[in-house]
């Protein structure tokens, strides 16, 4: 399916993607970086052609809208023209990051399951495996994540294409998002190059990234007992403080820019707060590192 889409993509904006195609060339790594098998002329071109059906969708469905529901004419006018170029706009953007969003997460699986990945690739080192089975066995434990992925590709990489076990290490060290990946696995090949003893490096990697693990946790913990103060100043102590002084005001009368304090009163607790609080919780989701 996804193949179809592709060459109907190309076949209708592969010409107007040539034209444009030095402007998306930052795209490409993230492409690589993503493990999103596609071309840059071939996304670039979906991307258009999903903006474009996305844009028609919109129309369509608008103007079947008006066949019911009586706008005036200026109204009318501006949802035609404006609304079905806002969702084809946010199609072609959300487009445009996927790649850099998929290597985030990517990165992120990889390095919060470093740790104990490497602990398991030391352990089997040390029994004298050659790498090529190591990868094999990690590939396995899917509890590793991201990195069991890569492995696995490590692993197709010699048994599909017949590369060295050197040169299908380094093929997914340059296309890992990961950069404390990446240098764990040009270590690797390297040690296997020079014919050095690959278990003690893992057990010195396994080592380092377990001692990073933990000052990250510890961060992070200090972070949040800062994050928690600012939720009992912003989220707790703000809002009763606003809603106390509302009150009094409501015994006395007036009203601000047309609302009377009940309403004010109404729209602090039932849209502002919980608004602030859905914020809160996201951006501390969003700078969780996983540990």
């Amino acid at each position: 399916m996804l193949d179809v889409y592709k060459r109907i993509s190309l076949r209708f904006f592969g010409k107007i993607t040539e034209r444009s195609i030095e402007s998306f060339r930052s795209l490409k790594p993230h492409l690589l970086r993503s493990n999103i098998n596609i071309t840059l002329k071939a996304w670039v071109s979906m991307m258009f052609m999903t903006a474009f059906i996305v844009y028609l969708i919109t129309l369509l469905g608008f103007v079947v809208i008006s066949f019911f529901v009586k706008f005036t004419f200026l109204t009318f006018l501006y949802i035609i023209i404006f609304l079905p170029v806002m969702t084809a706009s946010f199609t072609f953007l959300f487009f445009y990051v996927y790649p850099f969003l998929k290597a985030s997460s990517i990165k992120k699986s990889i390095e919060n399951n470093l740790p104990f990945a490497l602990a398991q690739m030391s352990a089997i080192a040390s029994s004298g495996i050659p790498p090529e089975f190591i990868f094999e066995l990690i590939a396995k434990f899917k509890e590793y994540g991201e990195i069991s992925k890569q492995a696995g590709m490590i692993v197709n990489n010699m048994k599909l294409f017949g590369m060295s076990s050197v040169n299908a290490i380094k093929n997914v060290a340059e296309r890992t998002p990961s950069p404390e990946f990446r240098h764990i696995l040009l270590g690797i090949q390297s040690t296997i190059e020079k014919g050095g003893n690959l278990s003690s490096y893992l057990q010195e990697m396994s080592e380092r990234a377990l001692f990073e693990y933990r000052m990250k946790r510890e961060n992070y913990l200090k972070t949040l007992s800062t994050y928690a103060d600012v939720y009992t100043a912003l989220m707790i102590s703000a809002p009763l403080m606003m809603l106390v002084v509302l009150s009094i005001m409501s015994v006395i009368g007036g009203s601000v820019m047309g609302l009377t304090m009940q309403d004010l009163i109404f729209l602090i607790t039932w849209v502002v707060v919980p608004l602030m609080n859905i914020v809160f919780l996201t951006f501390v989701h969003m700078t969780y590192p996983g540990v």
